[in-house]
């Protein structure tokens, strides 16, 4: 399923040009970054049961503050996740980048974003260049073209498997399901994305 403003003709256009860009850039040079939110007592959307029978499960109330993610993916598997409990609002979002993204910068990178307004927090744009690096934004509407919606995706699916249900347990659970990804993961997820590695 996409968003029905990709159909609009400015959208269609700022993609065709996001996309056209991505095949002329060395993707080992970009670093994603993205937030997601969890709640506890997630669960798979599936089961199994004998024949004929249902599948039936149990989860506790979904009470208590969102645990928000904060993270930012390389071609190569690096990167780092962090969690929030509430809101990740401009402060916090600045204090990821400056904490866990800028050190890993070098000249030549390219950051890439979307264009969510907590992204737009004081400074950060002039950080990111005084690295050497350079910042693009992802076209509107378009989390199909960010690499680490795919990451988000495999996190989720492993805490949904360890049903999670109290605040700890959701830590635990984001810690282990982070350990688990690996190099061919992300490589994987950029090409899907339409980064692809040039073969010299």
């Amino acid at each position: 399923m996409k968003s029905s403003e990709q159909d609009r003709a400015e959208i269609q256009a700022e993609r065709a040009a996001f996309i056209e860009w991505m095949g002329t850039v060395d993707p080992r040079r970009v670093k994603v970054i993205d937030e997601s939110g969890l709640v506890r007592g997630l669960r798979l959307g599936y089961g199994y049961a004998p024949r004929g029978e249902r599948v039936y499960d149990s989860a506790p109330l979904r009470r208590g503050k969102r645990l928000n993610m904060v993270g930012w993916m390389g071609f190569d598997g690096s990167g780092a996740v962090a969690t929030h409990p509430g809101t990740v609002n401009a402060p916090i979002f600045r204090g990821f980048v400056l904490a866990h993204l800028l050190p890993a910068l070098k000249p030549g990178d390219i950051v890439i974003w979307d264009n969510h307004r907590i992204h737009a927090a004081e400074g950060l744009k002039a950080q990111i260049e005084a690295r050497g690096a350079e910042l693009k934004p992802l076209p509107r509407y378009s989390p199909d073209l960010n690499p680490i919606e795919l990451l988000w995706s495999k996190l989720k699916h492993f805490i949904k498997k360890a049903r999670a249900d109290t605040a700890e347990a959701l830590e635990q659970a984001v810690e282990t399901a982070v350990a688990l990804v690996c190099g061919a993961d992300a490589r994987g997820w950029f090409e899907h994305c339409g980064f692809c590695l040039q073969l010299e």
